[in-house]
């Protein structure tokens, strides 16, 4: 089994819309952490507790439910007509409801989630673009189900331009600082899906069925417990860090922690390419496909770890250019976050192996206790090291998960894995964090820590020859995956 030019160009294809909106990002990232300081941003992401829980309670999972359906309904122009209709009545209607509820009940909230009565508009102005956020993503999905990449792509876009330039003057030019932030969410999330609304369902049948629209509720509900225990996993370290230290320091994490998450996004990149070969090899082969499918991992690992560990590496110089010295302890959360998200290749690929045997629902029960050893491990660490505790806990909570899915996974699928190429790539990644970690404590002089750089960059160049992942030929797929065709050229 080989990788094919389309399958390299595939990366490129998928990584377009996500590089441009994380493009913006960086972009605006050093205007906004020169003029708010890191409380402003703890502010933002504390607001947005509430509104992660109450959105898919509300919601009743409906976006993943209608993607679901959308497939066995699309033979089906009536049924499928129903199925948006009603879902769409479902989500507004609950939009008009809930806000209300929300607003009267606004500064309990606050008080609760974040000891102080003063964030309730915060919180209801999050909440409201939180939601509005839904309903874009349910028009996204079915655009995605469609296979219209490039409306999809355009109106992803659209909500990343709209809300870059929103926070810009909002918080630059109106000076209103965090709340900035969150009335740009409101009004980026406003006009895209207002215009999603009428561009959506411009050629849409008025077809209610009550029937379509508790089946897709039944079913959304039972993903719910999934998507909840995400919440759980990405909101509980800032719970804990506000209560234990301060809202400042929830502002740094989060600083540390979108920007080591970003490498995910580029990962998954990695992974859709990718995904459909695994995918055919395993359900065309069967058993026999246990070799290729191994030694797919390794050119997957190797290929989705090579902007994480850049970024283990220069991650010190990626903060000092976007940010000032305030938020300069994101530099560690930054370095252990992506050493954690190492072993989530294992996490992405092993899905395969529980789609095979269509046993999915046991991926629930794991994350479970990932996200049990999440929380206990901030229980413990942060206490007693703020930040980094919070930053191990991440590890913790990877370890465990992609851990336990690579166990059962191989009980449900045997994968022959390449241990001895991927051991020594990740000995390779753990002892880069280490040593930039350890290096940063004692401030060597700049020389030296540049040597130990290369140094790590020349071993994991050595790691791509030696495993035969860095050939003439891959190097010559590559160029030619990228080559723009005379004919296109021409148009």
């Amino acid at each position: 089994m080989a990788v094919s030019e389309q399958n390299i160009r595939n990366i490129a294809i998928y990584a377009v819309p996500k590089f441009l909106g994380y493009g913006i990002n960086f972009v605006t990232l050093p205007i906004l952490t020169r003029i708010l300081v890191p409380e402003d941003f703890g502010v933002v992401i504390l607001a947005s507790i509430f509104p992660a829980v109450a959105v898919g309670f509300v919601t009743c999972g409906l976006t993943p439910a209608a993607q679901r359906y959308y497939f066995e309904y699309r033979e089906d122009k009536e049924k499928l007509s129903a199925l948006y209709f009603s879902a769409q009545v479902f989500l507004y209607l609950f939009l008009i409801i809930s806000t209300v509820a929300v607003f009267f009940l606004k500064d309990v909230i606050s008080r609760f989630t974040m000891k102080n009565n003063t964030y309730g508009m915060a919180i209801f102005i999050t909440y409201i673009a939180a939601y509005l956020g839904q309903i874009v993503n349910f028009y996204l999905s079915q655009y995605q189900n469609m296979e219209k990449a490039k409306l999809n792509a355009f109106f992803a876009t659209m909500l990343a331009v709209c809300s870059a330039v929103s926070n810009i003057l909002l918080v630059w030019y109106f000076k209103m600082s965090y709340m900035g932030l969150i009335y740009g969410l409101l009004i980026s999330t406003s006009i895209v899906c207002l215009t999603l609304l009428f561009y959506f369902n411009k050629n849409m049948k008025v077809v209610f069925s009550m029937r379509i629209l508790l089946e897709n509720i039944r079913y959304g509900l039972q993903v719910l417990t999934k998507s909840l225990t995400g919440v759980v996993n990405k909101f509980f370290d800032k719970y804990m860090l506000n209560n234990m230290i301060s809202i400042s320091a929830v502002g740094i994490f989060n600083i540390g922690q979108t920007i080591g998450n970003s490498l995910f996004f580029l990962m998954n990149t990695v992974w859709s390419s990718l995904q459909p070969v695994c995918y055919r090899e395993v359900f065309d082969r069967g058993d026999k496909a246990s070799v290729s499918v191994g030694r797919l991992f390794t050119i997957f690992s190797y290929a989705a770890l090579i902007p994480l560990f850049l970024l283990i590496l220069f991650a010190e110089e990626l903060v000092s250019i976007i940010a000032p010295a305030s938020y300069h302890a994101a530099i560690d959360v930054i370095v252990i976050i992506c050493s954690a998200m190492a072993t989530q290749v294992f996490g992405m690929y092993a899905g395969v192996q529980y789609a095979y045997n269509k046993k999915a629902y046991l991926i629930f029960p794991i994350t479970v206790l990932g996200v049990i050893a999440n929380v206990g491990a901030n229980i413990a660490l942060i206490p007693r090291l703020g930040l980094i505790g919070a930053s191990f806990s991440i590890v913790i909570y990877y370890l465990v998960t992609n851990g336990l899915l690579v166990f059962v996974g191989q009980k449900l699928y045997k994968i022959k894995y390449e241990w001895k190429t991927i051991l020594v790539l990740f000995a390779v990644i753990m002892a880069a964090t280490v040593s930039i970690l350890v290096l940063r404590s004692k401030r060597p002089i700049g020389i030296n820590l540049y040597m130990v750089k290369l140094s790590y960059l020349v071993l994991f160049v050595f790691i791509g020859l030696k495993a035969k992942i860095i050939t003439k030929h891959s190097a010559r797929k590559i160029i030619n995956a990228f080559k723009i065709k005379r004919k296109y050229a021409q148009v």
